[in-house]
């Protein structure tokens, strides 16, 4: 297993990220002394603190939501359960044995894994909006007659906003515990201080045997393809792809999909022409049942335009019947393969 440094977080996000910090901390001390859990400041001074910091945090948190809907890197937060019980699995125990890697793989495209998500989910739609409304709410009391909100509410305004800024004070901590379980202990630290972190190479594994799912109603290509495949023997252009598949012949659409609901495909090698369906239509109907699966899409001739139109359509690479020989199919899986790996951040 081998990494590679590369640049995962951006100038701006370290910014936002270190600021953030601060600012959650200065909040987190003033507001002690504001509730009297300490007193080492006067509390006229500590509450005018608290307040400014609050104020920063909003225009910092304004800024950052116009960001990441310019940058679109808004994306990183959407929750997914991929892999999710891995990393459940990996931080309860995992994270003990010394000679096990973290399951989900950090790529520029997705630095976050699905626990992450969730937590920055939870953090930025419920804990952070509670806490600016209720604070906003107390800070302002004596002007709630202007909008008709009866003063006897100031009580359980205040026990919301500290009973929230205290699940804010377990979450820092929890955040900061977590961030020490990396390997080695420092990585993380290093990475939003740097921006770079080790990120691991894309390896084909020679032990696993890779499913792939051929759909082609001409017998004899598919055939063809399978027997290119048969690892029986060392040929030449085996170093390209050293690794085994298990191949599933389909030869209509309907097939196809049953096979895609019924088992788990690492590649899908795809005829656009069959007895139930042609065209553009059968690729689509392909990705529909199959969206996170590279495609491969072969044809009876080159036509530049429907070549185009699969590629806009989400297929890995365009091959001609008449063009295929053993080492062009090994090199379009293997690309194919690493490609996708890529884009998804495996």
């Amino acid at each position: 297993m081998t990494y590679h440094p590369e640049l995962l977080f951006s100038r701006y996000e370290r910014f936002w990220h270190w600021t953030q910090a601060l600012l959650i901390l200065a909040l987190i001390v003033t507001g002690f002394h504001v509730t009297g859990f300490v007193e080492w400041l006067d509390y006229e001074l500590a509450a005018r603190w608290h307040r400014q910091f609050a104020l920063y945090l909003v225009l910092l948190w304004t800024f950052t939501l116009f960001w990441l809907l310019i940058t679109g890197e808004w994306h990183q937060y959407v929750p997914t359960s991929e892999k999710m019980m891995d990393v459940i699995h990996y931080y309860s125990k995992g994270i003990f044995d010394p000679f096990l890697t973290h399951p989900f793989k950090k790529s520029r495209r997705r630095k976050h894994n699905p626990l992450q998500r969730i937590a920055y989910l939870i953090l930025s739609v419920i804990l952070s909006p509670v806490l600016l409304v209720s604070g906003a709410l107390f800070a302002f009391y004596k002007n709630w007659h202007w909008v008709g909100i009866p003063s006897i509410w100031l009580e359980d305004v205040a026990g919301v906003h500290v009973a929230v800024a205290y699940a804010m004070v377990c979450f820092v901590i929890l955040h900061i515990y977590m961030v020490f379980t990396g390997k080695p202990t420092t990585a993380a630290i290093i990475a939003m201080i740097t921006g770079v972190a080790e990120v691991e190479d894309m390896e084909l594994d020679a032990n696993r045997e890779y499913q792939l799912l051929v759909v082609e109603d001409d017998a004899v290509i598919a055939l063809m393809i399978q027997g290119w495949l048969d690892a029986g023997e060392f040929r030449d252009g085996d170093a390209i792809l050293p690794v085994k598949f298990s191949v599933t012949h389909c030869d209509h659409l309907s097939s196809a999909i049953k096979a895609l609901a019924q088992n788990t495909f690492d590649l899908i090698v795809l005829d656009l022409t069959l007895p139930d369906c042609d065209g553009i239509a059968t690729l689509r109907h392909i990705r529909a049942a199959a969206r996170d699966v590279p495609i491969l899409v072969i044809h009876e001739s080159m036509d530049d335009n429907l070549q185009s139109r699969v590629i806009h359509e989400g297929s890995q690479d365009f091959l001609v019947k008449t063009h295929l020989s053993r080492r062009i199919l090994l090199r379009s899986f293997r690309f194919a393969l690493e490609r996708h790996w890529f884009l998804q951040g495996r």
